[in-house]
């Protein structure tokens, strides 16, 4: 019994003698502070790649990219162009602009990882700026550019989410 707690305190007074004679502690600290810097650098590039999303002030802007990524796997067909095209120069008033604004959220929806993403971050924005009604015409312009192709069992899934998220129980 003896000859244990002699082998337990050397083993002790080494490790003791590990930590404050050859930086132990210090090799500890940069390990944790490695870590927090990961993990700093995964949200600043989560941050950086919404960025884009999170800049759109306007819903119009917003509802064109949530149309653009309703379609199948955000690559729209000829005919959703057109009919997004036209609901932005119709419903929106985008007439010499449309093009532009159009370019610029294919771009934008390209930085979205998902629609249910998108939709989560533009929901505050609905939200604040648009009354009920024209949150209920929204929701019915995006069912329209998914019914073009017929709405598969992902756009309804992505059609549900975007209704719970501009519900009003969810402000």
């Amino acid at each position: 019994m003896p000859v244990v707690v002699m082998i337990v305190g050397t083993l002790a007074l080494w490790g003791i003698y590990y930590f404050v004679r050859f930086g132990g502690l210090d090799h500890l600290r940069e390990q944790a502070q490695q870590r927090k810097d990961a993990e700093r650098r995964v949200k600043a590039r989560e941050s950086e790649r919404t960025a884009p999303l999170r800049a759109i002030d306007d819903p119009r802007d917003a509802a064109t990219v949530l149309m653009l990524l309703i379609t199948r796997g955000g690559d729209p067909t000829p005919s959703q162009i057109s009919a997004i095209e036209d609901t932005m120069r119709r419903v929106f008033g985008f007439d010499h602009d449309a093009r532009d604004r159009l370019t610029h959220a294919r771009f934008i929806a390209g930085c979205a990882q998902s629609f249910e993403e998108a939709a989560g971050l533009f929901a505050d924005l609905f939200r604040k700026q648009l009354n009920a009604e024209e949150r209920r015409e929204l929701i019915g312009m995006v069912e329209d550019i998914a019914r073009i192709d017929g709405p598969s069992a992902i756009q309804s899934d992505n059609l549900d989410v975007l209704k719970r998220k501009m519900s009003p129980a969810t402000a």
